[in-house]
């Protein structure tokens, strides 16, 4: 979708807007033929059934000779300061500084210059709020100082952002997703005729945008195509309505998780370390087979060159050319992300991830900047896949780069087994290579069509867009989740610390206070206010294991003093023993924690009359 340019102007409440229409250079005939003026008549009853006229239809026939259809095929898409106008096969986006007045907008009137051959818009807005202490209002825009001639040559020779640059970062971000669609609400009036008419939906899709009508398949992959009617709907609404898709099925917590680390099951290798061999390639009998049938067709019954040439006709051959790049940028995407999760091995999901992951398959949507198509990209790689990571998207992208610049044989291998996944696949998405891979297949192997300096070209342009596609832009608040689950981690990280830099004399007191508390316990003492018995029970676990280990170290110490053999087997006794008690009852459980403090004093007891007598040796000795 081409953005057109819009001019407009205020007048009090009122904004008034001027949109060319894109087939601006096309003139009405003087004189048109009669197969023409019939054709003209028939339009024109159409038209006046639609709108409720009781009029004639010869008396239109001279006013409709425009080509009514084109003009009538208009979809409308308007926010709080946007408007979003397709008028045929072209976008044109108009942000206001003002705030328009949703509220009153019941049925808007487009006028349609014939001479001029634009649409004439007036939208009505609510009245400026004067900002406190600012001294302007709060829909006034501020326009920026312009740099003089010699900033701009010290910036050019810096090599810093021109001015156009900075203004184009610091644009608003448009949330798309809800703007309201008020076409149904809209009519049409040519020039200052009374006679008013509905607008109509009979867009184009599939490879550019060379199909029309119903889609032409008995079975249709509902669980991945979203669009089954893509005729009824203008690419402005496929657009809204995957993005609005992306949002219900976003998950914040899926996203938390792959992006601390990728949830890689054993024995598999981590995607982000996987690289693919573009270079190294072979293609299957099968694969041989289809490609042959698929180049060999007659222009009669399917040819992308015919198609494309049907369609310069009426439209200009760059935006063709634009939506064919694009499109074949996004089918590229989708299949090294699968090539790299599956590390070059299909599984029975590849035909799914490569359908989810391009827009063109499921919203039969079309792209005119490469920009759009890597948002388009990374928002569906963190919402759909196995592993949604946003570093790992944009190595997919990376891979695509190198791809384009010298991997056409490798892509056409892979676009065959895409081909082969789609037919054979459950559900069966068939319907992906009757309107878009087909042709694709047919137009990378065409080398006079995509020669190699134009895949790097595409290389070339995707790199550099690379570098200004940020997470902001993908406008699912990912910076501020991330921001959120750093500030988890460095709390968890604080108690953890707090917890281990205990001091050896709090640890010992500590264990001297449960010793307390279980002697009392042991010795029938009970708390009035203690009602919780499996705290009681939990506690004299732990405390039991304690003690265990302290026993276990006097009982080397006495017993095993040089002899190696015996304190192993010292050992594996006191770990039954460990295991019995663990197996206990709490009364058990108490009765050996009164046993053990007991040999404990016993032991600490005989320790200190040994070193009272060893003492007393060492005295008389001196003597």
């Amino acid at each position: 979708m081409l953005n057109g340019q819009i001019t407009h102007s205020y007048v009090g409440n009122t904004c008034s807007v001027v949109i060319p229409h894109p087939h601006v250079k096309e003139k009405a005939k003087s004189t048109p033929s009669p197969d023409e003026a019939e054709a003209c008549c028939e339009r024109g009853a159409e038209a006046l059934v639609d709108s409720g006229a009781t009029a004639s239809a010869e008396a239109t026939g001279a006013t409709v000779h425009v080509n009514l259809d084109r003009i009538r095929n208009v979809d409308i898409f308007i926010g709080d300061n946007d408007l979003y106008f397709y008028a045929d096969v072209k976008l044109y986006k108009f942000h206001s500084r003002r705030t328009f007045d949703l509220r009153g907008l019941k049925t808007l009137v487009i006028k349609y210059d014939t001479n001029e051959n634009c649409y004439q818009l007036c939208l009505r807005c609510l009245p400026p709020v004067a900002i406190p202490g600012s001294g302007r209002a709060a829909g006034s825009a501020v326009t920026p100082k312009p740099k003089t001639a010699r900033k701009e040559y010290i910036a050019a020779f810096l090599n810093l952002p021109t001015l156009a640059d900075t203004l184009q970062d610091k644009e608003p971000l448009v949330h798309e997703w809800k703007l309201k669609r008020i076409t149904d609400q809209c009519q049409l009036q040519l020039d200052a005729h009374e006679r008013t008419y509905k607008l109509t939906n009979n867009f184009r899709y599939g490879y550019a945008s060379g199909y029309s009508g119903p889609l032409q398949t008995s079975e249709l992959d509902k669980s991945t195509c979203r669009v089954p009617e893509p005729e009824r709907l203008s690419p402005l609404q496929r657009r809204l309505e995957r993005i609005s898709d992306e949002m219900k099925r976003f998950s914040r917590d899926q996203y938390k998780m792959n992006f601390v680390e990728l949830q890689v099951p054993a024995g598999h290798q981590n995607p982000l370390r996987f690289k693919p061999k573009i270079h190294e390639t072979s293609m299957t009998q099968e694969q041989a087979h289809l490609l042959h049938n698929l180049c060999s067709r007659t222009a009669a019954t399917k040819n992308s060159t015919s198609t494309v040439s049907s369609q310069s006709i009426n439209q200009p051959e760059r935006r063709v050319q634009n939506e064919i790049d694009c499109g074949l940028i996004s089918i590229v995407l989708a299949i090294c992300y699968d090539v790299r999760t599956t590390n070059n091995e299909p599984t029975c999901e590849s035909g799914w991830t490569r359908s989810i992951l391009c827009p063109l398959f499921c919203y039969f949507e079309q792209f005119d900047n490469y920009r759009d198509v890597l948002i388009a990209f990374l928002r569906r790689v963190i919402t759909y896949p196995l592993y949604r990571n946003f570093e790992l998207g944009r190595q997919c992208i990376r891979d695509a780069i190198e791809v384009l610049r010298g991997g056409r044989n490798w892509l056409i291998n892979q676009l065959l087994l895409t081909h082969l996944q789609f037919a054979s696949g459950e559900p069966c998405r068939e319907s992906f290579n009757n309107y878009y891979l087909e042709d694709y297949i047919r137009y990378v192997c065409n080398a006079t069509a995509c020669s190699d300096e134009h895949l790097r070209l595409l290389a070339r342009n995707v790199k550099n867009v690379l570098m200004d596609v940020t997470k902001r832009q993908l406008d699912l608040g990912i910076i501020e989740i991330e921001t959120e689950l750093i500030q988890e981690l460095m709390q968890e990280m604080r108690i953890d610390a707090g917890s281990g830099s205990e001091s050896p004399s709090q640890h010992q007191s500590n264990i001297a206070d449960d010793d307390v508390l279980d002697t009392d316990e042991a010795s029938g003492l009970e708390d009035d206010t203690t009602t919780d018995d499996d705290s009681v029970i939990t506690d004299s676990f732990d405390s039991m294991d304690l003690r265990l280990i302290e026993n276990d170290v006097y009982a080397v110490d006495e017993e095993n003093e040089g002899d190696v053999d015996d304190g192993e087997e010292d050992h594996s006794e006191v770990e039954e023993e460990d295991h019995e008690s663990n197996s206990s009852t709490t009364t058990t459980s108490d009765a050996e924690g009164n046993s053990v403090i007991e040999q404990c004093t016993s032991n600490s007891e005989a320790a200190a009359s040994i070193s009272a007598s060893a003492s007393a040796s060492a005295s008389t000795s001196t003597k």
